[in-house]
């Protein structure tokens, strides 16, 4: 990876091993020993002197360019809905209905197919295509007590998908920038739904009372009652003092105040039809409204803390966390955006994605050929003024760190998102060498 970032990283130069190389070319066992001592004993207090205020010098000036906290970094991961833990203080259900079990009145009622559950596919985005591909799967039910066989189809869990859209509205609303949120755990989720007709006749007008589903060849990939779990926790409040109108007398400013929890945490408002506007202040955020008084507004916290990983926790962690950096300090002090080949590398390694692949190389296109990852995770985002199909290709090539992992895959989609909203000149694709 230095061959292609050697204006970000310093050589490290290791002085002892240096010595103890050279050293050897001493034949003379006196005069090695006398050498010895004179470098590693004589030399060595200065090179540390000199390598401690080197650093002093690098961090005074590291310092000195400060970044912006970001307290809005989304991270998420799956757990077994048995493993849930109500008291852990960073991860809380993406869907609280996941937890309590009210999934299936949140789903559009369809007389010809019934809900029996939500699976999580433990599998690459080609495979997960190929899944969700099927026409159907068999298995069976249990239907006023009697076994019937029956078929079920498999389709994407869009309540996380909806979910996704209502947190891009409430960034919006509260007029704080987007980042791509890493989506590779929701796209993995998958309702099923058991056909009503294919039910022996005479049995299709009862409740299943318990279904079983054979996947075939994805079976040992299928993992059953997963629940996505976020650090974005719901909180409900209420207007605790009359507010003085304001001077036109047509709305009232009511006050969210930061302050008693951690000031990493970042906050937004759920907008509402009484809410005309929201301003984010120094430990409070301003709520411009219709009325004087409320009840049951909803403000959504996003925890900064480490996630917690309770008992059970041993899914990985997604985030869109961006790594603190010089050069990112120094390029959104000076607003200044370069747009070569270092730049967009460094882009894509401050990306939380080290321990899945890393950017290898890119190619500026006309056409592409091979199978490629488009940006798919910000697809709430539109960008009418520059039509994709007239833009030239920017291809991202990637290689696996993580071999084999079937989170790579997502991973070259959350960069191509991510680096789709900075670059809007080209069509961002990316595919693994």
């Amino acid at each position: 990876m230095r061959e292609h970032l050697s204006g970000i990283y310093e050589y490290d130069f290791d002085f002892h091993s240096y010595i103890e190389k050279q050293l050897r070319m001493i034949d003379d066992l006196d005069e090695r020993k006398y050498a010895k001592r004179l470098l590693l004993e004589g030399m060595e207090k200065m090179i540390r002197c000199m390598d401690e205020r080197y650093e002093q010098l690098e961090q005074r000036i590291y310092h000195e360019i400060e970044i912006s906290d970001n307290h809005y970094e989304v991270a998420m991961t799956v757990i077994k809905r048995q493993d849930y833990d109500p008291t852990n203080p960073t991860l809380f259900p993406v869907v609280e209905e996941d937890i309590d079990g009210s999934v299936p009145e949140m789903l559009e009622q369809d007389t010809k197919k019934s809900y029996v559950g939500t699976v999580y596919l433990e599998q690459s985005e080609k495979e997960c295509r190929r899944f969700e591909g099927q026409r159907f799967y068999h298995g069976f039910a249990i239907v006023n007590g009697k076994e019937c066989i029956a078929r079920f189809r498999v389709a994407r869990a869009n309540r996380y998908r909806e979910k996704m859209e209502q947190l891009y509205q409430l960034f919006q609303d509260n007029e704080v920038p987007w980042k791509t949120v890493n989506t590779g755990h929701l796209d993995k989720f998958y309702d099923i739904f058991m056909e009503v007709e294919s039910l022996t006749e005479g049995n299709n007008d009862g409740t299943p009372e318990r279904t079983e589903v054979h996947f075939g060849e994805f079976e040992p990939c299928v993992r059953r009652e997963v629940v996505p779990v976020w650090n974005i926790e719901t909180i409900k409040f209420n207007c605790t003092q009359f507010m003085v109108p304001c001077v036109d007398d047509v709305y009232f400013e009511h006050e969210f105040m930061l302050s008693g929890g951690d000031e990493r945490d970042g906050y937004l408002i759920h907008f509402n039809e009484d809410i005309l506007e929201i301003r984010h202040e120094m430990e409070k955020i301003i709520i411009k409204a219709k009325v004087e008084t409320y009840e049951n507004w909803s403000a959504f916290r996003i925890a900064q803390a480490e996630p917690v990983m309770s008992l059970g926790y041993d899914f990985p962690i997604l985030s869109n966390h961006r790594r603190d950096t010089f050069l990112r300090r120094y390029a959104e002090r000076t607003g200044v955006s370069l747009m070569t080949k270092t730049d967009l590398f460094r882009r894509i390694m401050e990306l939380d994605i080290q321990d899945y692949i890393e950017i290898s190389d890119y190619e500026i296109r006309d056409t592409i050929e091979e199978e490629s990852f488009g940006e798919g995770m910000n697809w709430f985002v539109q960008d009418e003024l520059f039509p994709m199909e007239s833009r030239r290709i920017l291809l991202l090539k990637f290689r696996a760190v993580s071999f084999g992992n079937y989170l790579n895959d997502a991973m070259i989609r959350f960069v191509v998102s991510q680096m789709q909203m900075e670059i809007n000149e080209y069509r961002c694709v990316g595919v693994m060498e």
